[in-house]
């Protein structure tokens, strides 16, 4: 357990993975361009694809968001108004509260992914399965959680302001 605790914590994989996905998006859309206006043809599955990466890019760049704390946050009221010695407890439950919103995520998201597959709907252009678009909603959310609970458990984030 500790070894895939240590691997989340050390190996940036939503961030890398997030980036690789940007860079297929762009290489595509350039592609499909290039394809369209020079030689007055295109895929016609080129857009549905870029559509589908920018959907897992966000949600895992979501993740990624708690690994490294850069979610957009209102902080002002917990770091300037709020009493010294409260703050660290109010960031807690912010966390808390966090996990509990990324929780009920996962559920609804696996009966989401039952649904569809029990729908055997495909996607229009790549007649790819449509609950493995759907799927990177509970995975990011699991992603999500481990890392605040990382960062809860062994940085204790919590304890640190936040901008």
């Amino acid at each position: 357990m500790k070894k895939i605790v240590d691997f989340f914590d050390k190996t940036p994989v939503t961030r890398l993975l997030s980036s690789i996905l940007i860079l297929a998006m762009a290489f595509i859309m350039v592609m499909n361009v290039i394809l369209r206006y020079i030689f007055h043809f295109s895929f016609n599955w080129g857009d549905e694809i870029v559509r589908y990466l920018c959907i897992y890019m966000s949600f895992l760049g979501i993740a990624s968001c708690w690994k490294f704390g850069t979610h957009i946050g209102v902080s002002l009221f917990v770091e300037h108004v709020m009493p010294a010695g409260i703050r660290k407890y109010i960031r807690l439950i912010q966390d808390i509260i966090s996990i509990i919103f990324l929780a009920v995520t996962v559920y609804y998201g696996f009966i989401l992914i039952e649904r569809i597959i029990a729908s055997h709907q495909l996607s229009p252009a790549l007649k790819v399965p449509m609950w493995m678009i759907y799927g990177i909603v509970p995975i990011s959310s699991i992603l999500g959680i481990i890392q605040l609970l990382i960062g809860i458990f062994r940085h204790h984030s919590y304890e640190k302001e936040r901008e």
